[in-house]
């Protein structure tokens, strides 16, 4: 059972998402990690509850984020310079291989949490510390929120 700390968190500034976002940290507490292991993210916050991973097409935003930065900045460079002659064709396709295969599993988290923090710098009010004690009930899953 996650204990919930929710009631006694101070104001999050943007600065402060930032800087939990570049040290893969809650959003709202920034106490703990977003990640049980290597793939697996928490579903809510160890320390404050919060809802980390928020349901059904969340994942397209770290997803995209992922494929970005494979694709655009790693195997597309490879392969101009392949192309170009300024590297071995076979080394490029090699390469970009490779890194079309490892690079994603490795920057999994990072692109969690960068997600996270585009998401709530973007919506700092999503974030609990940042809702006035009133509001509806404090659900993080938009379905279950009361109008």
């Amino acid at each position: 059972m996650i204990k919930s700390n929710l009631n006694a968190l101070p104001k999050v500034h943007r600065r402060d998402i930032l800087r939990r976002g570049l040290k893969c940290q809650c959003p709202n507490c920034g106490r703990s990690k977003l990640f049980k292991n290597l793939l697996r993210i928490h579903h809510l916050c160890p320390n404050c509850g919060m809802t980390l991973e928020r349901g059904d097409g969340y994942y397209i935003g770290p997803l995209c984020i992922n494929y970005g930065i494979v694709s655009l900045g790693f195997v597309a460079p490879l392969l101009i310079c392949g192309v170009s002659s300024w590297i071995p064709l076979k080394l490029a396709l090699a390469l970009a291989i490779a890194g079309a295969l490892f690079l994603p599993i490795l920057l999994y988290q990072f692109c969690w949490s960068f997600w996270l923090m585009i998401y709530y710098s973007c919506l700092p009010d999503e974030l609990h510390a940042n809702r006035p004690e009133d509001s509806d009930d404090l659900m993080f899953e938009e379905e279950q929120r009361k109008v």
